[in-house]
Order: C-alpha cells, then structure tokens, then sequence
C-alpha cells in the first residue's frame, strides 16, 4: 500500500525542478535568495503548506506537532481519512483529526508514552527525523543511508528512540545541521521543515 501512495505522490507532485514555468509566490516575507526559497516554492506549488496567511508564509515560525501531522499527510497525496480516536487528546473537528487518524493507523505517529499526542507541542528536530523515516519506511522506501553523528559536537544529545532515524536523516541529506549542530531538541521552523520535506521528496523521486 506504501509503495502505491508513493506512486500517487509522483503524479500529483510534479518537482519545481524539473524544468517547468517558473512559480510567483504571493508572500511578501520571502525573496528570492532566501536559503528556503526552492522548498517554499515546492511546498505552495504542490499545496502541501499554506502560508500563515495569503501574504504572509512565516517561514520563523515553530511547527507544531499537529501541523507537522498534517503536512506529511499532505505530502503523501492521500486523503479522506475518516477521524477515529486515537489519542485522548485529539478529538474530531480539528484542522489536524484526520491526519493524525492517517499517521497513527500507518505506524508513523504513536505518541508519547503516557498515550497522549501532544497536538499543540513544538516539534522538534529529532522527532520530525522520526516521523520522516517512519513515512520512508510505510512508502516501502529504501532507509539504508546512514551517518556517523559524532562528526557533529552534540550527537550525544540526540534521544535513543530518534538514532536510528536521526543517522538516517543525515546519511540521506535530509538534515545538514543547524550551524554545525545537529540540534535535535530544537524546535523546527517552518523553513527547516519545508526544506526537509522537499529533499526528501527530491531524493526518492516524488
């Protein structure tokens, strides 16, 4: 079933980088030499994350889990996943019910260990490693790049349930550090997360 929505993936994201028109976005807090700029443009051209406003994409801002939840579901290019409690804390009516439905009845979601999900916390940068390589692995995708994390000074910061991940993430060039750290514990931003959600799309060809 994975391989198959990756398959669904390709033909309804087409890459920006393919040679085709060039994209005008309507925000006017990005310009053209902006390190996200291509990720930005990707991201709005395949409607896989709006801006916090028409004009406005905030690309400082934090990303919470439920948005981060619903950005990959986007991405995957599935939808109509019908609400079904899941966690305590997630209820239905919300922007984020059906994605998180989606991710946790694929295994990519499952929470943290008290049962709940956390909807509203900031996702940080190993957790986001986490949830990508979970979705690589239910698209059947091949996870073998791995990296050796001690060239960065604090891979010993990095939590056990995100090594594996995390070693990954870097080995694929997904994650390419933040100042010459890896980070892990730091909140995403819009920016980051549209850049890595990008690369991945780049790498595997959808």
């Amino acid at each position: 079933a994975g391989i198959v929505n990756a398959q669904k993936a390709v033909e309804r994201a087409a890459s920006f980088y393919g040679g085709e028109e060039e994209v005008t976005l309507p925000y006017n807090d990005i310009k053209k030499n902006d390190w996200f700029y291509d990720a930005a443009v990707y991201m709005y051209k395949n409607k896989i994350m709006t801006g916090l406003e028409p004009t406005v994409f905030g690309a400082s801002e934090k990303v919470s889990r439920a948005q981060f939840a619903t950005i990959l579901y986007r991405a995957s290019g599935e939808n109509k996943t019908p609400f079904a409690a899941r966690f305590p804390d997630v209820k239905d009516g919300q922007f984020y019910s059906e994605s998180v439905t989606w991710a946790a009845d694929r295994g990519i979601i499952t929470g943290y260990e008290n049962g709940t999900f956390g909807p509203g916390d900031l996702i940080t940068r190993e957790q986001m490693a986490v949830l990508m390589y979970r979705y690589a692995k239910y698209c059947g995708l091949d996870t073998k790049d791995s990296a050796d994390l001690n060239s960065f000074p604090d891979a010993g910061k990095v939590s056990g349930f995100s090594q594996e991940a995390m070693r990954w993430a870097v080995g694929a060039g997904l994650i390419q550090g933040d100042q010459g750290t890896l980070n892990p514990q730091g909140n995403a931003s819009r920016a980051h997360c549209a850049t890595i959600i990008t690369r991945f799309m780049q790498k595997y060809g959808l």
